[in-house]
C-alpha cells in the first residue's frame, strides 16, 4: 500500500519550489540590465582575459583562484561572459528548432503515440495531434486533441475496451522575460470534456479545468544542455456532475543535451499531486532521444517509468511514446 502522509506531499512540493527557485537568474536586476558589459575594460577584453597570466611565478593565481575559475566553467555566474552568451543564443535556437523548448515561441505539427500499462496489468494507447501556432514571435496557441483505447484487463467482470476521443486541450501563453541564456514563459491551460461517455471506462475527466503555468529554461553553454522547469497546476470549473471534480498539480524538470543540428538527449523527472486524492502524489521517469530526419521532419522516442504513486492518474508502471513533428516558423 502506498504511504499517504501529507509529509510526504510537503517535502516535494518545497524540493520542487527549490528547484524552480534555482532556474532563476543569480542576480536579477544584473541580468535584466546586462551589467556585465560595462565592467570589461575598454579595450573589449573579458574580464577573464585581463586576469594576469600563470606564467609569471609573480602574478601566478593561488589555489582559492584556480577554484573559482574551474567552478567558473562548470556552473555559469548570471552574467555570461561574450563567448558564453553567443554560445547559448546558439544553444537555444537548436533546441526551439528541435521542439524541446518549452518556453519557445515557435510553430509545431506534432503527431505522437503513446504505449501505457498501468497497475492491475491494464493498459492504454493514445493517439495526439499537437498543432501550436506561433503569433508574432512571442505568443504561441497550443492545441492537443488525442484519441484514446483503453483495454481494463478485466474479463472476468467483462469491462468492455473502449476507444473514441479524449479532453481537448488548450494552452496559450508568451514569453515574458529572456535575456541570453535564460527565458521565462507564462500562460494558462485548459481542457474541454469532449471525451466519449459510457458505455465502458471513461476516456476522460469529464469537467473543464482551466490553471496557470510556468516555464523557465537555463543554457549552460559550457556542457552544451539546457535545464528546463516546468509547473501546472488544474482545476475543474464545471463540467458533469456526477464526476469527481478535479484540482492537480504537475512539476516536471527537464535536462536537455544538444548533440549537434540533428541529434538531441534528455531526462525529465515529473511529479503529480493530486490534491482531490487524500493528497496523493505520484512520480515519473522518462527518457528522450531525437533526431532530425530532414531539414523539416524530426522523429523521438521516449520511453518512461513509474518511480511511486504509480495509481495517481498521469503516472503509470512503464510507457513507451514515438513520434514525429515538424517545426515552423511564427507568423
Amino acid at each position: 500500500m502506498e504511504a499517504r502522509l501529507p509529509i510526504r506531499q510537503v517535502t516535494t512540493a518545497l524540493v520542487w519550489l527549490t528547484v524552480a527557485l534555482s532556474l532563476l537568474p543569480v542576480s536579477l536586476p544584473a541580468a535584466l540590465g546586462q551589467e556585465a558589459p560595462s565592467k570589461t575594460p575598454e579595450t573589449g577584453k573579458s574580464e577573464v582575459a585581463a586576469e594576469p597570466e600563470d606564467d609569471d611565478p609573480a602574478t601566478a593565481p593561488d589555489e582559492e583562484t584556480r577554484k573559482r575559475r574551474l567552478l567558473k566553467r562548470v556552473l555559469p555566474p548570471g552574467q555570461l561572459t561574450p563567448e558564453q552568451q553567443e554560445e547559448a543564443q546558439r544553444l537555444s535556437k537548436i533546441a526551439a528548432a528541435q521542439g524541446t523548448d518549452p518556453t519557445a515561441i515557435v510553430g509545431r505539427f506534432e503527431l505522437s503515440s503513446q504505449y501505457v500499462v498501468l497497475p492491475g496489468n491494464s493498459r492504454l494507447t493514445t493517439l495526439v495531434s499537437r498543432l501550436d501556432l506561433a503569433l508574432r514571435s512571442n505568443w504561441v496557441l497550443r492545441v492537443d486533441v488525442p484519441q484514446v483505447w483503453t483495454d481494463p484487463n478485466l474479463p472476468l467482470q467483462r469491462v468492455p475496451n473502449q476507444s473514441g476521443l479524449s479532453d481537448l486541450f488548450v494552452r496559450t501563453g508568451g514569453r515574458v522575460y529572456t535575456v541570453a541564456g535564460y527565458a521565462f514563459f507564462a500562460g494558462m491551460d485548459f481542457t474541454f470534456p469532449t471525451a466519449a461517455g459510457p458505455p465502458g471506462p471513461p476516456l476522460g475527466l469529464g469537467k473543464y479545468t482551466i490553471g496557470p503555468l510556468a516555464a523557465t529554461a537555463r543554457v549552460f553553454p559550457d556542457i552544451h544542455s539546457l535545464l528546463f522547469g516546468l509547473i501546472q497546476h488544474q482545476i475543474s470549473v464545471g463540467g458533469d456532475p456526477s464526476r469527481k471534480d478535479v484540482q492537480f498539480s504537475r512539476f516536471a524538470l527537464t535536462f536537455n543535451t544538444v548533440w549537434g543540428e540533428r541529434w538531441w538527449t534528455q531526462v525529465q523527472a515529473l511529479t503529480i499531486l493530486n490534491w482531490n486524492r487524500d493528497n496523493r502524489s505520484g512520480m515519473t521517469l522518462e527518457f528522450e532521444g531525437g533526431h532530425r530526419l530532414t531539414p523539416k521532419w524530426l522523429f523521438f522516442l521516449r520511453p518512461g517509468v513509474g518511480l511511486f504513486g504509480r495509481d495517481v492518474q498521469g503516472a503509470y508502471d512503464w510507457s513507451i511514446e514515438v513520434g514525429f513533428r515538424r517545426m515552423f516558423p511564427s507568423f
